[in-house]
């Protein structure tokens, strides 16, 4: 069955989140049994409730696998989805509340359920006991506060994850961008057409509006084609690919551009009901040797450094020159496969000098 990537990226996280919760209720399952006794001035390790440590491992890891399947996927699904557009602070008090209550009600069922249910049921005042038992006893209250911290924790680490691609983020943990290095990516800069115009008509807030429905429509192709979106620069975004053979047998980067085109045409009746237009784009293809590492002090940022940027922006440039939508350099063009070209039309526009750059460049309009 096949899933939009948009769903497949969103399911990702849902696991992601779902195993980072098992593996805090573990932790939480060791830490628990680990008793320190004053009077000896020891650590003992007794397993609550009677029950072997498997036992209690096992409900430890069960309880958290439930909820964060259940709170990630409507955190992901529902709520990031649906405060996208609110302010910070608002995002952060309704995802407040919505796990001081999820975790409330899996810290009340699954300390009845497993530990609690024989001692509430035979008590004279059972719904006394259970608020005592569930909530108001310091062990419950200790459980709720460090699930909350775990949920917060879990939200940021969504916020750091949409800020950063995931292969991106891994690197960065690894620290690979500590120290600046050669690498071969293929990149694809993409702006919008006429976008001064479109400015002054739609006016600002109404402008910025179209660019995140523009860039919002290209999520789908470029997940699809494996593209890492590197940069937002105005009303133009900058994709880049590994030069490996997985992207340049599937003509991935092409692909995107296409694919692209191609959602931005589907949604055509929404633009034009809402912006009276539908959005024209241009976009420019190459690939070499770049740097990439971190830099800054106050706001860090993992950054592209290299000819082949500047290249690729004065390239831009020429589709305007030569009324193409997409132009390629012959240097990317050597290095995808013929038989897979016969299915686009390539025109030479010929050897040219770029703005700012001594050495000529063969380029290649492609429809």
């Amino acid at each position: 069955m096949y899933l939009q990537s948009k769903i497949r990226a969103q399911l990702f996280l849902v696991i992601g989140v779902t195993l980072f919760w098992m593996a805090s209720g573990a932790f939480m399952a060791f830490y628990k049994c680990v008793n320190y006794i004053p009077a000896s001035d020891e650590f003992i390790f007794v397993v609550p409730n009677q029950l072997s440590f498997g036992s209690f491992l096992l409900i430890n890891i069960i309880g958290p696998a439930v909820g964060g399947f259940i709170g990630g996927s409507i955190l992901i699904f529902r709520l990031s989805e649906n405060l996208r557009k609110r302010s910070y602070w608002y995002y952060v008090f309704v995802n407040f509340w919505f796990f001081l209550g999820f975790i409330l009600v899996l810290n009340t069922i699954i300390p009845y359920w497993f530990y609690y249910r024989e001692e509430i049921h035979s008590a004279n005042d059972p719904l006394a006991m259970a608020l005592d038992l569930l909530i108001l006893d310091p062990y419950a209250l200790r459980n709720i506060v460090t699930w909350l911290v775990i949920a917060w924790i879990t939200v940021q680490g969504l916020n750091i994850y949409e800020k950063y691609a995931p292969t991106t983020l891994i690197s960065l943990f690894l620290g690979r961008y500590h120290r600046p290095h050669e690498v071969s990516r293929i990149f694809m800069f993409l702006d919008l057409s006429d976008s001064t115009t479109i400015a002054e008509r739609l006016g600002h807030i109404h402008f910025f509006d179209l660019l995140k429905d523009f860039f919002s429509d290209m999520t789908d192709p470029i997940l699809d084609t494996q593209g890492e979106i590197y940069q937002y620069i105005g009303d133009e975004i900058v994709v880049s690919w590994p030069v490996r053979r997985s992207v340049l047998k599937h003509m991935q980067p092409l692909e995107c551009f296409f694919r692209i085109e191609k959602s931005v045409q589907n949604k055509e009746a929404y633009y034009l009901e809402k912006y009276g237009l539908l959005p024209k784009f241009k976009a420019a293809f190459h690939s070499g040797e770049v740097v990439v590492g971190e830099i800054g002090v106050i706001k860090r940022e993992i950054v592209y450094s290299g000819d082949i940027l500047n290249t690729t922006s004065r390239m831009m440039e020429q589709c305007k020159v030569y009324k193409q939508k997409l132009i390629i350099s012959n240097e990317l063009l050597e290095k995808l496969p013929e038989n897979e070209l016969d299915k686009y039309c390539l025109a030479e526009l010929g050897e040219m000098g770029l703005r700012g750059k001594t050495k000529k460049m063969i380029l290649y309009g492609i429809s």
